[in-house]
Protein backbone atom coordinates (compact mmCIF):
# COMPACT_ATOMS: atom_id res chain seq x y z
CA UNK A 1 0.00 0.00 0.00
CA UNK A 2 1.59 3.43 -1.22
CA UNK A 3 1.51 5.65 1.90
CA UNK A 4 0.57 9.59 0.65
CA UNK A 5 1.12 12.69 2.71
CA UNK A 6 -2.60 13.55 2.69
CA UNK A 7 -4.18 10.62 4.99
CA UNK A 8 -7.67 9.19 4.66
CA UNK A 9 -10.76 10.82 6.17
CA UNK A 10 -10.33 10.26 10.04
CA UNK A 11 -6.90 9.76 9.74
CA UNK A 12 -3.25 11.12 9.98
CA UNK A 13 -0.18 10.62 8.33
CA UNK A 14 3.14 9.66 10.24
CA UNK A 15 6.45 11.32 9.11
CA UNK A 16 9.65 9.70 9.49
CA UNK A 17 12.75 11.34 8.00
CA UNK A 18 10.75 13.89 6.29
CA UNK A 19 8.62 10.31 4.65
CA UNK A 20 5.17 9.06 4.93
CA UNK A 21 5.57 5.86 6.82
CA UNK A 22 1.86 5.44 7.69
CA UNK A 23 -1.66 6.46 9.11
CA UNK A 24 -2.99 6.48 13.14
CA UNK A 25 -6.02 7.50 13.66
CA UNK A 26 -6.87 10.98 13.95
CA UNK A 27 -7.57 11.98 17.64
CA UNK A 28 -8.21 15.29 19.66
CA UNK A 29 -5.88 14.60 22.96
CA UNK A 30 -2.20 15.71 21.27
CA UNK A 31 0.00 13.32 23.77
CA UNK A 32 -2.37 10.28 22.35
CA UNK A 33 -1.52 11.53 18.94
CA UNK A 34 2.37 11.15 19.37
CA UNK A 35 1.92 8.09 21.67
CA UNK A 36 -0.25 6.28 17.89
CA UNK A 37 2.88 7.50 15.81
CA UNK A 38 5.53 6.64 18.17
CA UNK A 39 3.60 2.93 18.07
CA UNK A 40 3.88 3.18 14.39
CA UNK A 41 7.36 3.85 13.92
CA UNK A 42 8.36 0.95 16.09
CA UNK A 43 6.06 -0.96 14.84
CA UNK A 44 7.78 -0.71 11.26
CA UNK A 45 11.37 -0.82 12.69
CA UNK A 46 12.02 3.02 12.10
CA UNK A 47 12.63 4.11 15.92
CA UNK A 48 15.97 4.37 17.53
CA UNK A 49 17.89 6.19 20.71
CA UNK A 50 18.51 9.44 19.91
CA UNK A 51 21.34 10.39 22.76
CA UNK A 52 21.19 13.68 24.63
CA UNK A 53 24.48 14.86 22.95
CA UNK A 54 22.52 14.35 19.52
CA UNK A 55 19.21 16.36 20.31
CA UNK A 56 21.56 19.19 21.40
CA UNK A 57 23.67 19.11 18.35
CA UNK A 58 20.74 18.96 16.10
CA UNK A 59 18.99 22.12 17.79
CA UNK A 60 22.38 23.49 17.64
CA UNK A 61 22.01 23.22 13.89
CA UNK A 62 18.88 24.08 13.34
CA UNK A 63 19.47 27.84 15.13
CA UNK A 64 22.55 28.06 12.90
CA UNK A 65 20.68 27.31 9.88
CA UNK A 66 18.00 30.10 10.77
CA UNK A 67 21.10 32.46 11.07
CA UNK A 68 22.85 31.18 8.38
CA UNK A 69 19.76 31.43 6.17
CA UNK A 70 18.99 35.69 7.63
CA UNK A 71 22.74 36.17 6.69
CA UNK A 72 22.28 34.92 3.23
CA UNK A 73 19.12 36.57 3.07
CA UNK A 74 18.96 39.71 4.30
CA UNK A 75 22.57 40.85 5.98
CA UNK A 76 25.68 39.46 3.30
CA UNK A 77 24.95 42.42 1.26
CA UNK A 78 24.40 46.17 1.27
CA UNK A 79 21.48 47.12 1.78
CA UNK A 80 21.33 45.38 4.90
CA UNK A 81 17.71 44.64 6.41
CA UNK A 82 17.74 45.65 9.59
CA UNK A 83 14.53 43.65 9.99
CA UNK A 84 16.58 40.63 9.90
CA UNK A 85 19.65 41.16 12.39
CA UNK A 86 18.12 40.43 15.73
CA UNK A 87 16.56 37.42 15.26
CA UNK A 88 20.06 36.45 12.98
CA UNK A 89 21.99 37.26 16.66
CA UNK A 90 19.22 35.44 19.07
CA UNK A 91 19.29 32.38 16.54
CA UNK A 92 23.18 32.49 16.11
CA UNK A 93 23.80 32.92 20.28
CA UNK A 94 21.56 30.43 21.18
CA UNK A 95 23.46 27.79 18.16
CA UNK A 96 26.51 28.62 19.77
CA UNK A 97 25.16 27.88 23.31
CA UNK A 98 24.25 24.64 22.07
CA UNK A 99 26.98 24.06 20.74
CA UNK A 100 29.04 24.77 24.10
CA UNK A 101 26.47 22.91 25.72
CA UNK A 102 26.67 19.61 23.54
CA UNK A 103 30.62 19.59 24.17
CA UNK A 104 30.01 19.63 27.96
CA UNK A 105 27.07 16.71 27.18
CA UNK A 106 30.07 14.61 25.51
CA UNK A 107 32.24 15.39 28.43
CA UNK A 108 30.25 15.20 31.16
CA UNK A 109 27.76 17.35 32.63
CA UNK A 110 25.61 21.01 31.27
CA UNK A 111 26.39 24.26 32.81
CA UNK A 112 23.06 25.81 33.45
CA UNK A 113 23.89 29.26 31.78
CA UNK A 114 23.37 31.61 28.76
CA UNK A 115 26.10 33.23 29.35
CA UNK A 116 28.44 31.87 26.56
CA UNK A 117 32.10 32.41 28.50
CA UNK A 118 30.65 30.40 31.47
CA UNK A 119 29.86 27.16 29.08
CA UNK A 120 33.23 27.58 27.72
CA UNK A 121 35.06 27.46 30.36
CA UNK A 122 34.01 24.44 32.13
CA UNK A 123 34.70 22.69 29.31
CA UNK A 124 37.76 20.57 29.65
CA UNK A 125 40.95 21.84 28.83
CA UNK A 126 41.54 19.60 25.52
CA UNK A 127 38.25 20.36 24.12
CA UNK A 128 39.53 24.02 24.87
CA UNK A 129 42.66 23.47 22.84
CA UNK A 130 40.56 21.29 20.31
CA UNK A 131 39.06 24.69 19.78
CA UNK A 132 41.34 27.02 19.58
CA UNK A 133 43.01 25.10 17.33
CA UNK A 134 40.70 25.04 15.03
CA UNK A 135 39.93 28.79 15.57
CA UNK A 136 43.57 28.98 13.91
CA UNK A 137 42.60 27.13 10.92
CA UNK A 138 39.35 28.93 10.07
CA UNK A 139 40.37 32.42 11.03
CA UNK A 140 41.58 33.68 7.93
CA UNK A 141 38.48 32.58 6.53
CA UNK A 142 36.85 35.92 7.92
CA UNK A 143 37.35 39.39 8.53
CA UNK A 144 38.21 39.08 12.00
CA UNK A 145 41.06 39.66 14.11
CA UNK A 146 43.30 37.00 14.06
CA UNK A 147 45.73 35.13 16.79
CA UNK A 148 43.63 35.32 19.34
CA UNK A 149 42.19 32.91 21.56
CA UNK A 150 38.48 31.52 20.61
CA UNK A 151 37.00 32.62 24.27
CA UNK A 152 37.90 36.64 23.14
CA UNK A 153 36.09 35.62 19.89
CA UNK A 154 33.11 34.37 21.94
CA UNK A 155 32.46 37.60 23.94
CA UNK A 156 31.26 39.00 20.72
CA UNK A 157 27.83 37.53 21.07
CA UNK A 158 28.75 36.55 25.06
CA UNK A 159 25.16 37.75 26.35
CA UNK A 160 23.32 38.24 23.04
CA UNK A 161 20.91 35.43 23.65
CA UNK A 162 19.63 37.59 26.52
CA UNK A 163 20.12 41.01 25.38
CA UNK A 164 19.36 41.10 21.78
CA UNK A 165 16.02 39.11 22.61
CA UNK A 166 14.84 42.84 24.23
CA UNK A 167 17.10 44.98 21.98
CA UNK A 168 14.20 47.43 22.28
CA UNK A 169 14.93 48.05 25.89
CA UNK A 170 18.46 48.95 25.33
CA UNK A 171 19.72 52.08 24.20
CA UNK A 172 22.64 50.35 21.90
CA UNK A 173 24.03 47.02 21.29
CA UNK A 174 26.89 46.23 18.67
CA UNK A 175 27.72 42.82 17.17
CA UNK A 176 30.32 41.71 14.68
CA UNK A 177 28.32 39.63 11.87
CA UNK A 178 31.56 38.03 10.67
CA UNK A 179 32.94 37.44 13.78
CA UNK A 180 29.56 35.66 14.95
CA UNK A 181 29.51 33.15 11.80
CA UNK A 182 32.95 32.38 12.51
CA UNK A 183 32.22 31.49 16.15
CA UNK A 184 29.42 29.24 14.85
CA UNK A 185 31.57 27.48 12.11
CA UNK A 186 34.29 26.84 14.90
CA UNK A 187 32.13 25.41 16.95
CA UNK A 188 29.95 23.36 14.64
CA UNK A 189 33.35 21.81 13.64
CA UNK A 190 34.84 21.22 16.94
CA UNK A 191 31.33 19.21 17.99
CA UNK A 192 30.94 16.98 15.02
CA UNK A 193 34.51 15.68 16.04
CA UNK A 194 33.69 15.46 19.19
CA UNK A 195 30.63 13.26 18.48
CA UNK A 196 32.70 11.45 16.39
CA UNK A 197 31.00 12.83 12.98
CA UNK A 198 32.83 13.14 9.95
CA UNK A 199 33.58 16.86 8.73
Amino acid sequence: MEINVKPPKGMKTVMCDNKPVGYVKDVNDPKEAIRLAQELIKSKGLSREISKSESIYSQAQSFANTAAYLYEKDLKSLPRNPQSITPFVVNAAFSAEMYLKCLQEVHGQITESHVLTVLFKSLPNKVKDKINKTSKKFESQYQIEQGILFKNHLKNINNAFVDWRYIYEKNYESINIQQTIFVLQVLHEVSAIERGLKT
